[in-house]
């Protein structure tokens, strides 16, 4: 047995309770903390144990309810508070309350401050099984989401004030599931590997805060929505649905059931990797004896579903007359995690796969419209989506929804722990390439969304483009898209006419889901009566279709409270609205909600700020640039204009144009462009000689005094070799008396350096030493040469030479580069200003220089995001 662990809490570092108090409140900008606390100068040494242990202990229940880690430690529990001292509870007895409900002498000091509700759910946290190998849990916690999920844990929990505790969660999550073939909390805490493990109090409170979320305001919320559903009942009271069809029941039309596979031309994550072209599959329903075009609906299953959970719902839908097509979303579907889980992938989920699900919808419509079986069935100007968490967001997405990766890429930079679990997902989309990405498919014209993610990868910006009629269905009680931000909020920025907000009150996130999607889960994530959940998306659905498909306006009725009312069972509440306003939320919170309905603008430029670059810039009205001439496409000599162009040229001129309108000047701004190269390109901007620096430059955290913006574009790097010395180069072998041609000081020098330390390195320098290297490489002087695959290719063009008869090797890259602005570092504003910039302005330009270059360049990124660790 490990030696006895000692978890030490790191507090503020106030000498005083008045001091602790003040600095809660100047952290809490919203003052919801200290509104949840109640915190004040006459608290007692009691009320703040309470404090401290009950967010404790509930965020240890929320946690282990979402994923088992470990939140305290092996024989013994110590944390100190200023004057108060130290307290001390054992494992033991934890695990005696697990075992038996028996509480302890030194257990009860705590619980004796713990309502009866919190003691059942820490008791039901400390008693929770899950039966899963060491391989499971090792697979699933080095994949991405699994790695970046641990290490926010990790600056909650840690060995060491300077060593987030990743790695020993890991053990020990590792080592429980090793010993037993099964994890829980008190397993857990006991095989942790070190002798003292300290939280991090100010975290620890920032959990507290968020669970305001999950507690008191999400109630003050269902409450606001009950209410207004309710004034929508009374003035609805002559409706009497009675004597109405009930929309829970089977239609009149038989339906047949097939599935067919098409054929794709397009590179795709798939469950074999990824993949030029791969195969469509879907599910078809199809009701019978239909005299006349009929209407046709997609519905997309979530992540690790699959088709088959939604059985039940298309089998509705088509017998009443509508088609309906479930395709399998190959690169997250259950297979693809069953897949991952056996060791076949390296690929958790790609980040492309945000745009390729919205894509299969489109390849799917597209197939079926130009399939000679499907002719005269289908009425395209009738068509709708539906859609289930990840599939939620990508009817969103195809209803209009973009991705919002300015917001994505800034919150998700914070790297601060939450318990809105779906941003591990959401955050995978932070690396896909700027770009502009239209994924809105037109034939959709109605969509329904049921526990979508939406917060980030959307936002408000994103959302706020859907134009089609919108239903988001949501369970108050969902752990996994949590109601309150990936739902509640989110319905307030939809700005379109007709859309609706139904809430299952107690529903999860699987509360939609079939019987057999849910078989294994455990009930805190099924939720209360999931036989109701279907009932009430069959009915809700079928109407919304009904209305806003076949234009049948006597099924409105069925959108109002008044029929939710009548189909809602109370171990399981619905109600559905189609308003709701910031301030009627503020109101029944009774204060500012711990998290702004509409979150602040992504970047607020003032003109008043006169400070750093952006108020140098608006009184010199002067915005210099530096960017290379060496680095087709992003900065080069045209040689047959002889004029300095490429993409940085036309970013910068893009970007004083942008600051001109941004800072409300009259005239507009001047750009200076000025020339860099390899050796200056940081100096530059250290000595404020400009304000950025544009070209091909791989972002790095070690560098001084300087930043980098969000990736505007990434690039593999690969040999160039002609095709008659191919097999001169083996890198299979140490590459031993190969020539190899390399830029000097930079990283792919660094990398032959280290990795072929034996081949035979041939360094070429200045502005004209790229050029120099691919033509000894294409005349045979040196065996080959190295860089990053798009500056290959671009000079290649450059001076006119026919790719076919050469080769870049190997398949995949050898090392992976994310390009960004040089800027100047602790400027943040100048920073967001940038970023919001290559986010909203600069697409174009990196379709017209950039564009050919992507599909590789996507290619490139998943390979280097997710290869196989060694």
């Amino acid at each position: 047995m490990p030696a006895p662990l000692r978890i030490k809490l790191n507090p503020p570092q106030e000498k005083t309770l008045a001091q602790l108090q003040k600095a809660i409140s100047i952290s809490d900008r919203n003052r919801n903390l200290t509104h949840l606390v109640k915190l004040n100068t006459q608290i007692t040494k009691k009320k703040l144990l309470k404090v401290i242990f009950t967010g404790f202990l509930a965020s240890l229940g929320i946690s282990m309810a979402l994923r088992p880690k470990p939140v305290l430690g092996a024989e013994q529990v110590s944390f100190s508070l200023p004057i108060l001292g130290e307290f001390h509870v054992s494992v033991d007895s934890l695990e005696l309350f697990a075992k038996e409900g028996k509480i302890a002498n030194d257990l009860k000091l705590y619980t004796s401050r713990l309502d009866q509700h919190t003691l059942t759910q820490l008791r039901q946290a400390l008693q929770k099984q899950f039966e899963v190998s060491p391989t499971t849990v090792y697979r699933m916690t080095t994949m991405p989401m699994g790695e970046k999920f641990l290490k926010d844990i990790g600056e909650v929990i840690y060995t060491h004030p300077e060593r987030n505790g990743l790695y020993a969660i890991r053990s020990a999550l590792i080592l429980a599931a090793a010993d037993s073939g099964s994890l829980n909390a008190i397993d857990v805490m006991r095989h942790f590997p070190t002798q003292e493990i300290q939280v991090n109090t100010k975290l620890i409170f920032s959990l507290i805060k968020e669970t305001a979320n999950f507690l008191s305001y999400n109630q003050t919320t269902v409450d606001a929505i009950a209410s207004i559903a309710n004034q929508e009942v009374f003035s609805q009271s002559h409706i009497n649905f009675e004597q109405s069809p009930d929309l829970r029941q089977q239609g009149i039309y038989s339906v047949q059931k097939k599935t067919m596979t098409f054929e794709i031309k397009r590179l795709r994550q798939t469950q074999l990797g990824l993949s030029r072209a791969y195969s469509l599959d879907a599910e078809i329903y199809l009701p019978q004896d239909i005299s006349q075009p009929t209407p046709l609906i997609v519905i997309s299953h979530g992540f690790g579903s699959d088709p088959s959970h939604f059985d039940y719902l298309a089998e509705h839908l088509a017998s009443h007359g509508y088609i309906v097509l479930i395709p399998e979303h190959i690169g997250s579907s259950s297979k693809y995690k069953e897949a991952f889980l056996r060791g076949e992938l390296s690929v958790d989920v790609s980040p492309s796969e945000f745009y390729s699900r919205p894509q299969d919808v489109t390849h799917l419509l597209n197939a079926i419209e130009e399939n000679s079986e499907f002719q005269g069935l289908i009425n395209w100007q009738q068509v709708g989506i539906l859609g289930h968490s990840f599939g939620g967001t990508t009817a969103l997405l195809t209803s209009g929804a973009t991705l919002n990766q300015a917001r994505i890429n800034q919150i998700c930079q914070r790297n601060q722990p939450t318990l809105n679990t779906s941003m591990l997902l959401q955050c995978r989309a932070s690396y896909l390439p700027p770009a502009e990405y239209n994924l809105k498919e037109p034939r959709i014209k109605a969509a329904v969304a049921v526990n979508p993610m939406t917060s980030s990868i959307l936002g408000p910006e994103g959302i706020g483009k859907i134009d089609i009629p919108t239903m988001i269905l949501a369970g108050s009680e969902d752990i996994i898209t949590p109601f309150i931000e990936e739902q509640a909020h989110p319905f307030l920025w939809l700005t379109n006419k007709n859309k609706y907000l139904g809430v299952m009150v107690g529903g999860t996130h699987s509360s939609i889901s079939d019987e057999k999607g849910i078989a294994n889960l455990p009930t805190l994530l099924k939720g209360p009566r999931p036989d109701l959940g279907r009932s009430y998306l069959k009915a809700l659905s079928l109407a919304f279709f009904e209305v806003y498909l076949r234009d049948r306006s006597n099924y409105q009725s069925y959108l109002t409270n008044a029929y939710s009312q009548t189909i809602s069972n109370q171990e399981l509440p619905l109600h559905l609205i189609k308003s709701l306003t910031p301030t009627e939320l503020e109101q029944a919170y009774g204060n500012k909600p711990p998290t702004p309905p509409i979150p602040e603008p992504l970047v607020a430029i003032s003109p008043r700020q006169e400070k750093n670059i952006l108020a140098e810039i608006k009184r010199t009205k002067t915005l210099k640039v530096a960017m290379r001439s060496d680095a087709a496409p992003f900065g080069y000599i045209d040689g047959e204009q002889d004029v300095w162009t490429g993409y940085c040229a036309d970013l910068a001129d893009s970007l004083g144009k942008y600051l001109t309108k941004k800072l409300n000047l009259i005239s507009e701004i001047e750009v200076i462009k000025l020339p860099s190269n390899l050796e200056n390109r940081f100096e530059l901007v250290q000595q404020e000689a400009v304000h950025l620096e544009c070209g091909p430059n791989t972002i790095a955290t070690d560098l001084k005094d300087i930043s980098f913006s969000n990736p505007f574009f990434f690039s593999g790097s690969r040999l160039l070799v002609s095709n008659n010395n191919v097999a001169q180069v083996n890198l299979k072998k140490d590459l031993e008396e190969v020539a190899i041609g390399v830029l000097q000081n930079t990283t792919t020098a660094q990398f032959i350096q280290e990795t072929y330390p034996q081949a035979e390195i041939i360094y070429f320098q200045e502005e004209t030493g790229r050029s120099e290297g691919v033509k000894a490489a294409t005349n045979g002087t040196i065996d080959a040469f190295f860089s990053d695959d798009i500056l290959l290719r671009g000079e290649l063009k450059q001076q006119n030479l026919v790719l076919e008869n050469y080769q870049l090797v190997p398949k995949e890259p050898l090392t992976c580069n994310f390009y960004g602005l040089i800027l100047p570092q602790e400027d943040l504003q100048w920073h967001n200003t940038v970023n919001i910039f290559i986010h909203e302005q600069a697409k174009q330009l990196q379709k017209k220089w950039l564009g050919q270059y992507f599909p590789q360049a996507v290619a490139d990124l998943d390979y280097c995001l997710n290869k196989r660790k060694n």
